[in-house]
């Protein structure tokens, strides 16, 4: 597999959020950026190989651990986090899991991340109806059974 040009782009960019001070916008747009220009490479290399990083952890294999691909994309929701930008948690974190299959390892800390930003986002009901589809579509998967409890009474959600 040739490398795409924009795996450049991105260890640069990642460099600079691990560097960059926690100085307001700059910080965010430097982490939204990375996050673009990683889904813009899995989306690229997906047109020439359409079966290229169907998994999260492909990526750090076909790449020799280079970028630490795994460990950004953990550092990155930490970020948005500690930053209490829910909104950018909610939409990346789904935009995550649509990326991959996750046959290999489980979505569950992302499904986690992203139903709780949806609970500090006051998408209370649409948290109940994401758990209730985890557990449907995983019923054995205990990250999905927990998040049904805790967000599936609605009576305790109020």
């Amino acid at each position: 597999m040739e490398k795409n040009l924009k795996w450049h782009t991105f260890e640069d960019m990642t460099a600079k959020c691990y560097k960059t001070l926690d100085n307001g916008n700059m910080i965010k747009e430097c982490w939204y950026g990375a996050f673009d220009t990683l889904l813009e490479i899995i989306a690229e290399e997906r047109e020439k190989h359409p079966d290229c990083f169907g998994e999260l952890a492909e990526i750090d294999q076909k790449t020799e651990n280079k970028y630490n691909v795994q460990g950004w994309v953990d550092d990155y929701f930490g970020k948005l986090n500690a930053l209490g930008d829910y909104d950018r948690i909610y939409k990346d974190g789904l935009r995550l899991i649509d990326a991959f299959q996750w046959q290999q390892q489980s979505p569950a800390q992302i499904k986690l991340r992203v139903m709780n930003a949806m609970k500090r986002l006051g998408m209370k009901d649409a948290a109940q109806r994401y758990s209730e589809e985890w557990v449907g579509q995983e019923p054995d998967d205990m990250n999905g059974l927990f998040a049904a409890l805790i967000f599936g009474d609605k009576e305790k959600r109020e």
